[in-house]
């Protein structure tokens, strides 16, 4: 199984929440093969805490799998799950983010559908309040720019996965939360969920 590409600040709204700006060429972090999770036929899927003692958050996603040529071939809400508390402490010491990216069900993936360019709603809701709602076309680098991005700077493979960054609004998770997420087309049709409960 391959792993999965999270892309850094990939919306202003949710670069503006953590402190920081958008950066103005793509930066990535690599998440495990052992990492992704994907849910059933069902939609349904457990959803993994890494260490619950930490504070962990959601970070709804628009996930992409790259297929020949390197073209986006499958896409799904995704929940880039992390351990922020990890997390600081590798960006205070300069560290990979594999501890608070890459642990165990870290990003967890809802039903594939075939890649269609365009403009989704993505959401995510925590005990039947909505935490997250935006739309992928206020992402700062489009698609297309990842992969040429991940193509000359990573080790791009095919089957591999990029979540394309969260949009503002990412919160805490503790077990037993009960998490959906969704991704909408124009229409405001369902086209890819999860749901869960945290563990």
């Amino acid at each position: 199984m391959n792993g999965a590409w999270g892309v850094k600040r990939n919306y202003h709204a949710h670069a503006e929440e953590m402190g920081g700006v958008a950066h103005p060429t793509p930066k990535f972090f690599f998440m495990p093969p052992i990492a992704i999770i994907e849910a059933d036929e069902d939609g349904r899927v457990e959803i993994a805490l890494g260490n619950s003692e930490n504070q962990i958050e959601h970070e709804v996603e628009l996930v992409v799998k790259i297929g020949g040529n390197f073209e986006p071939v499958m896409m799904a809400v995704g929940c880039d799950t992390t351990d922020r508390t990890a997390q600081a402490v590798a960006k205070s010491k300069g560290t990979s983010w594999l501890e608070a990216k890459g642990f165990p069900g870290a990003a967890v993936v809802g039903g594939w559908i075939p890649y269609k360019d365009g403009a989704y709603n993505i959401g995510i809701s925590v005990n039947g309040d909505v935490r997250q709602e935006s739309n992928t076309s206020l992402m700062v680098h489009s698609i297309s720019t990842l992969i040429n991005s991940l193509k000359e700077n990573e080790n791009l493979s095919e089957g591999d996965l990029i979540f394309t960054g969260t949009p503002a609004g990412v919160g805490p998770l503790i077990p037993a939360d009960k998490v959906t997420a969704w991704m909408k087309n124009e229409s405001g049709e369902i086209i890819s969920r999860f749901s869960g409960t945290c563990q």
